[in-house]
This record gives C-alpha cells, structure tokens and sequence, in this order.
C-alpha cells in the first residue's frame, strides 16, 4: 500500500462493514461509531480512533479481522490495495511473487477449503 492513506481507507472500509481489529496477541478493538461523516469524510470519531492506536503505539501490530497482513507489513511498497474479483472489496496483494489471483481471505462468503480425507 505503500501509503498511510491506502491504509486507512483499507481500515474504514471493513471497520464499516462491521469487522473489528485484531492484536498479533489476539486482542480485539471495536469500533462502535459512524465511520464516514454525511459528506463522506472520515468522521472526527473515527480519526480521534485511528490517532489513539498510533498514539499507544499498537496501531502497526494490528490487522483486520479475517486478514492475517499486519499493519506494518501493509504499509511497505511491497503491497498493494487492489479489489477482490468476487466480493469488489478492497485486498492487499503482495507486488512480489508468483503470478496468480490474489487470495481474498475478506469475501464474505470465503470459507477456508477443507483437507481432504482419506479413506
């Protein structure tokens, strides 16, 4: 993502859609008001929310529900924010490595592929 700002739109997108922020200790933060203001601009409550995580110094240890990518590795260039073909949610696609589709962990109809059993 390469930028604070991709990071926070990442950040407000899924936190509006309900999803909480998660501590590489499995701490869980909430954030329980508007996201976006009526213009939609980030609400003052939601920059005063992001300012408080920079400020206790956690802010680069946490990643979104669901996404196993902390902060701190999203904001290298090494990432881009880039939207799922199934859900047109916002991802982070790694910008090195194979070539592929990009895994979309964030669909809300993802569901992990079961091993298979043997008989």
């Amino acid at each position: 993502m390469a930028n604070f700002y991709d990071l926070k739109h990442y950040i407000a997108h899924y936190i509006n859609k309900g999803r909480c922020l998660v501590s590489e200790k499995g701490k869980i933060t909430t954030f329980s008001e508007r996201v976006y203001d009526r213009r939609g601009n980030y609400s003052e409550q939601f920059n005063h929310f992001i300012d408080r995580l920079l400020e206790s110094g956690e802010f680069f240890h946490l990643y979104v529900e669901g996404d196993g990518y902390a902060f701190s590795d999203l904001i290298h260039s090494r990432f881009d924010l880039e939207y799922c073909v199934r859900c047109r949610e916002p991802i982070p696609v790694p910008t090195n490595g194979a070539l592929g589709p990009p895994a979309c962990y964030l669909c809300p109809e993802f569901e992990p592929q079961q091993e298979a059993q043997v008989s």
